[in-house]
């Protein structure tokens, strides 16, 4: 576990994450809701040992953590305006968006945490992020409890989460559809009538 400072994250500390990250290693990450842990989709067996120390089925799809829109943009097959006006409207926040990719549908999240989007900006490609639980459990809201409930290579401590904090609003869209999976922070309403009135513009 590693001290890190979550408004001027230390250059040195990031890069040795990045390096656990392109080793095929697992890093517990803060955001601003709650811990999560990531690993590098890009490098052979990440996401089996991510899967692995969560818990969870196989088949259940890992949200992915970019650094900013453009990362987003270009793995989507139907990026559109009322996408680019909740990117610029909730983006770095709590908002994941579901979109269909290459490599099926992906859930998306920027983060409003210097810390993790440091560690994103380093790597230069999304990566799998999922909250560092087991699959059932509660979320982790510290970097200490976070490493009791799942294995990591490395973890990043910069405090506790905010003690309210809700995990972010998920919605998938399809085209000019967009639907609500869990509203978390954010009210699902709000989102849909910002996407609407994007596509309109």
């Amino acid at each position: 576990m590693i001290q890190i400072d979550r408004n001027n994250p230390d250059a040195g500390i990031i890069d040795e994450a990045r390096g656990v990250l392109e080793s095929g290693g697992l890093v517990i990450v803060p955001t601003e809701t709650v811990y999560g842990i990531a690993c590098n989709p890009t490098v052979p067996g990440a996401m089996d040992r991510l899967i692995a120390a969560k818990g969870r089925d196989g088949n259940k799809p890992i949200a992915r953590l970019a650094s900013d829109p453009a990362q987003v943009a270009a793995g989507a097959k139907n990026w559109n305006a009322g996408l680019q006006t909740l990117a610029k409207a909730y983006w770095p926040g709590a908002l994941t968006i579901v979109l269909e990719t290459n490599e099926g549908w992906t859930g998306y999240r920027i983060p409003n945490h210097p810390v993790a989007l440091a560690l994103a900006e380093a790597c230069g490609n999304v990566l799998a992020l999922t909250s560092a639980n087991l699959s059932g459990e509660s979320d982790t809201k510290t970097a200490e409890s976070a490493m009791q409930s799942v294995q990591a290579d490395m973890v990043l401590d910069s405090g506790p989460s905010a003690e309210q904090a809700v995990p972010s609003t998920v919605i998938k869209v399809n085209g000019s559809r967009i639907e609500c999976l869990r509203e978390g922070c954010l009210p699902f309403r709000e989102v849909k009538n910002l996407f609407e009135r994007g596509l309109e513009s």
